[in-house]
């Protein structure tokens, strides 16, 4: 396999939005992200609505979206797809004014993420072990949250992941059915409760995965929005904070990828 190319290496956060900026004035057919799931949302930002394909070769700590999509974990094999596969048009999720194309969350999973990135190691052993460690002492916060044209409600909530993609990363499937080309996104919305309690619930993730499980609420939904102060969020694990009212919304079919 022969291809025209031109290979740029990131240096600093923003570098791999620049770098796809700029293939895509120059109208590359593709763009490849080599790297996790940060770098692919970064990179494809720029090819949003736009002709140009996205193609990817995981290797972060978790590759969600990789694996959601069926794409091959050797690099060899995934850039042979990422670069002779055809595209798909799948979905971008948005929270607040930050797309994802995999998972994006409020809460307990974006704390975590918080946590996780201020490691120097990496890897999914990491990711476990601060999440079992931060399970002991994160505690639930007040939301306003309305979830499409329900009545709104207002309490206190532990997690809520909105779902583009089946998986956080490392096989660890949060929306066993969620399909990233139908338009929707699918929402777990978990309740506070103990540790032990929340243990407990978290086998869903494992374990019959669909089954109705006491505090954890599984819908679709195309729009939500969710009001609170100083909370923790994450756009496919890049996190931030945020305060006041944040707009859950999807773009249905905006961004072209090999798979």
């Amino acid at each position: 396999m022969r291809v025209d190319a031109e290979v740029l290496e990131t240096t600093a956060r923003g570098d791999a939005q620049h770098y796809a900026r700029s293939f895509v004035a120059r109208e590359f057919d593709r763009v490849v992200a080599w790297g996790g799931d940060g770098t692919v949302n970064e990179t494809a930002g720029p090819l949003r609505a736009t002709r140009a394909i996205l193609g990817i070769v995981p290797s972060g700590s978790g590759d969600g979206l990789a694996g959601s999509l069926g794409l091959p974990r050797r690099p060899e094999q995934a850039l042979a797809a990422a670069i002779e596969r055809p595209a798909r048009a799948i979905d971008v999720g948005w929270l607040g004014d930050r797309h994802f194309l995999n998972v994006g969350g409020v809460g307990f999973d974006a704390a975590i993420a918080h946590a996780f990135n201020g490691r120097s190691k990496r890897g999914g052993l990491g990711y476990l072990t601060h999440g079992l460690s931060l399970a002991w002492t994160y505690r639930s916060r007040p939301y306003e949250l309305q979830l499409g044209d329900e009545p709104g409600r207002k309490g206190e909530i532990w997690l809520m992941s909105f779902a583009n993609g089946t998986q956080y990363g490392n096989g660890v499937i949060i929306a066993p059915d969620a399909d990233p080309s139908d338009g929707w996104l699918n929402a777990v919305i978990v309740a506070p409760g103990s540790t032990a309690r929340q243990f407990w619930r978290a086998r869903r993730l494992l374990v019959a995965r669909l089954r109705p499980a006491e505090g954890v609420l599984r819908t679709r939904l195309q729009r939500a929005t969710i009001s609170g102060t100083d909370f923790h969020c994450h756009v496919d694990g890049e996190t931030f904070m945020a305060t006041g009212k944040l707009t859950v919304r999807v773009e249905h079919g905006a961004m072209n990828v090999a798979c």
